[in-house]
């Protein structure tokens, strides 16, 4: 075939687009374990220490002691952060006084610590409902979204990397040979084999031939990620294939199907059959029976 115009199979849109899918995927989940990590999990330890100084008020205003000298205590209460300053946002007081509202004796007797809590966790735009085993957040929990925000992060910068380097990437088949999309020029002399048992089924093709230091080498047809199928635009990938495969001379190994295969085996039997029969007669030939059916050979 001399003359004929190249075939060109760019990256499909399809191909790029799940590129920039996990990219914006996996980078989005990377900034949300890293917010987690800084802000989210240290913030709501800051929370549940808060909502445990409220309930410590409710438990501590039915003692008629406290009571007594209601504002006098809870200017001497702290919050009961834990020691491990990991545990909440950089900069905290972990000796930080019980909230002020809390030494409001006549709102204390009139909507108990619960009703407190509910006016000063509005008011700090908290959750209202907190479960402090379930809510608090152990330093080990804060340290896995640090680790998944790292592992997100990779996973970004492969995608970006597939896309970076595949997006101008191209098949391209003409008189000459196959370029395949990184690059490598394969003459059609040089090829030896092509494999293309997953062509059908993923559209993926391997070319093995020789280079030019006489070494075996290998090229992959890749219609999926380049070209694609699409009937209204020609099947580009099929028609650059079908274009190599014109111009190949070497061994060529295809998918054998499972009928193929029973169809030789059903042949191979049938042959098995008729060499045992034949056999069997040439044994009926050579020992003759009387008519009583008495072997007539002579001992």
């Amino acid at each position: 075939m001399s003359n004929s115009t190249p075939i060109k199979c760019k990256v499909t849109q399809w191909f790029l687009w799940r590129a920039i899918l996990m990219l914006v995927m996996f980078g989005g989940f990377s900034l949300y374990f890293l917010y987690d990590w800084k802000i989210g999990y240290p913030e709501k330890n800051v929370v549940v220490a808060n909502y445990n100084a409220f309930t410590k008020a409710g438990q501590d205003w039915t003692v008629e002691e406290h009571r007594n000298r209601w504002e006098d205590y809870v200017l001497e209460q702290t919050i009961p952060f834990e020691a491990d300053p990991r545990l909440y946002p950089a900069g905290t007081d972990l000796n930080e006084k019980w909230p002020s509202i809390l030494a409001d004796k006549a709102a204390m007797k009139e909507k108990s610590d619960e009703g407190l809590w509910r006016d000063y966790s509005e008011e700090k735009g908290w959750p209202q409902t907190i479960d402090p085993n379930e809510d608090k957040k152990d330093a080990y929990k804060i340290r896995e979204q640090l680790i998944a925000a790292s592992v997100c992060f990779v996973l970004a910068l492969i995608a970006l990397y597939y896309f970076l380097r595949t997006r101008k990437r191209a098949m391209i088949v003409d008189d000459e040979g196959y370029t395949s999309p990184d690059g490598k020029k394969v003459s059609f002399d040089k090829m030896t084999t092509i494999d293309k048992r997953k062509w059908e089924t993923k559209g993926l093709a391997y070319i093995t031939y020789t280079d030019v230091n006489g070494e075996e080498a290998k090229a992959t047809v890749d219609g999926m990620v380049y070209g694609q199928f699409k009937e209204e635009e020609g099947a580009p990938a099929e028609a650059l294939f079908q274009r190599v495969l014109a111009n190949f001379e070497g061994e060529l190994i295809e998918l054998v199907s499972e009928d193929d295969e029973d169809e030789e085996e059903d042949s191979d039997f049938e042959k098995e059959k008729t060499s045992a029969h034949e056999e069997s007669s040439d044994n009926r030939d050579t020992h003759p029976r009387s008519d009583n059916g008495a072997d007539t050979t002579e001992d």
